[in-house]
């Protein structure tokens, strides 16, 4: 499930941007971009993978 909450990063159109918050229309869904004018379609949106090294020390692998 992705999330789209007020400060969720993602990848859009080669750069990171900060969810501000979402725009629900009738049946259509868009969410706006904090620090922007820009609004887009959640599938416009690439999720931020957290990367393996990020994960915290001592954490068990499977």
């Amino acid at each position: 499930m992705i999330l789209y909450k007020p400060g969720t990063q993602f990848l859009y159109k080669g750069r990171v941007v900060t969810v501000d918050h979402v725009i629900i229309r009738r049946s259509d869904l868009w969410v706006r971009l904090a620090n922007s004018d820009d609004t887009c379609r959640p599938e416009d949106l690439t999720p931020i993978v957290p990367h393996a090294s990020q994960q915290a020390q001592g954490a068990p692998s499977r």
